[in-house]
């Protein structure tokens, strides 16, 4: 029974691992195992507490990472921010430039128009002024005429005036009182044959009437080379005047030059027109 008891009691013993008299009463086999498997659960602690370890860097890895990808997503968005106020900047500069650049254009447009407004004024009153001047000359010519016919003791009627009207009913081609010219010539076109065919017509008709045939030039040779010019042209209209019967008393030839324009830009269309002979009757 004591047996029992005794047998009884390791048993139990042996069951509290916990208990500090259990060495007691374990062999040195029991006790190699327990201390090996103390062992291994010490290995498997520090291994689980390793892993723990590299789990809780790897998240602070995994923290840093998203950190650092949220910087630069923030730089970046930033930098794009940046970039548009950029743009924005530059798209208001260059409409600002626009806007002063129309403003520079309709400025300057406003001063050509004032120049050219001006320029038209004065090219009108230099045509006033050399309209004036030809009638100032012709009625010069005309007193002169009339003082030359009191000195010879002549007849004043000799001194016939006409004016627009009776030209104008006589044969309407009488308005037409300019020849004109190609560059550096002084021969007569074809189509200006009627044209003074019907002056001269007029002429034998009014012997009284004396006309100038005014030669002129445009503005591109030296003067005394336009003066010969113009004076050729006007040559040309008294030879043809005469060869249909104009009498010689009744036409004077003189030549401006390039004095006289009718045009005064530098293009073909201004040369053309100053390329001319006029033919002025004294006008009342």
């Amino acid at each position: 029974m004591g047996r029992y008891l005794v047998v009884l009691l390791i048993l139990l013993l042996s069951g509290c691992n916990n208990l500090p008299w259990r060495g007691w009463f374990e062999t040195p086999a029991q006790r190699a195992r327990a201390e090996e498997m103390r062992r291994q659960e010490e290995a498997r602690r520090q291994q689980e507490a390793k892993r723990q370890e590299e789990a809780r860097q790897r998240l602070q890895e995994e923290v840093k990472r998203q950190e650092e990808a949220r910087r630069q997503q923030e730089a970046r968005r930033q930098e794009e921010l940046r970039q548009e106020e950029a743009r924005r900047q530059e798209a208001l500069r260059q409409e600002e430039a626009r806007r002063q650049e129309a403003v520079r254009q309709e400025r300057a447009r406003r001063e050509e128009l004032v120049r050219r407004q001006e320029e038209e004024r004065r090219r009108e009153e230099e045509a006033r002024r050399q309209d004036e001047a030809r009638r100032l000359e012709a009625a010069r010519r005309i007193e002169e005429r009339r003082r030359q016919l009191l000195e010879d003791g002549e007849d004043l009627s000799l001194v016939g005036m006409v004016t627009e009207e009776q030209l104008r009913k006589a044969n309407p081609l009488l308005v037409e009182r300019s020849i004109y010219y190609e560059f550096d010539r002084y021969d007569i076109k074809h189509n200006y044959a009627a044209i003074i065919a019907a002056h001269a017509k007029f002429l034998i008709e009014h012997p009284t009437v004396k006309i100038f045939l005014e030669g002129n030039a445009d503005d591109r040779g030296s003067p005394d080379y336009n003066i010969a010019l113009g004076q050729r042209r006007s040559n040309g209209v008294h030879g043809a005047l005469l060869a249909l019967g104009v009498p010689a008393k009744q036409v004077e030839s003189v030549s401006y030059g390039a004095e006289r324009p009718v045009a005064f830009d530098q293009d073909e269309v201004s040369w053309a027109k100053n390329r001319r002979t006029d033919i002025a009757y004294p006008m009342r």
